[in-house]
């Protein structure tokens, strides 16, 4: 790595490709860390609702979150798509079927408001 300088001070620097390389990697690894643990916080809350408005119990939730796991290996591999694309598919298809979680969200949005 080459550090530029002007008038004492660090404004930059020009990494080598391998370091840009190995960035890239390093960034890659911290992102899927940090989906990780994002898909496993909405999942709680998801389980968490489905417990304590429907009435859920640990069985019926551990059945839900496999099948709901399964779904979704399911539709990236129907359509060869890449995990990142998983949420951009499930929306998708439930809007072919009339439910556009944008517009719901919209609406709660709006309720929040007035």
């Amino acid at each position: 790595m080459q550090i530029k300088k002007a008038g004492g001070r660090i404004y930059g620097a020009v990494l080598t490709n391998a370091e840009k390389k190995a960035m890239g990697m390093e960034i890659k690894r911290q992102l899927a860390e940090m989906d990780k643990k994002n898909m496993e916080e909405v999942d709680a809350v998801v389980l968490y609702v489905l417990m304590t408005e429907f009435g859920f119990g640990k069985k019926r939730l551990r059945r839900f979150h496999d099948t709901f796991s399964q779904q979704i290996t399911a539709l990236i591999n129907r359509y060869q798509m890449d995990s990142d694309d998983d949420v951009w598919l499930c929306t998708e298809m439930l809007k072919r079927r009339g439910i556009d979680i944008a517009q719901w969200n919209r609406e709660l949005d709006f309720k929040k408001e007035n």
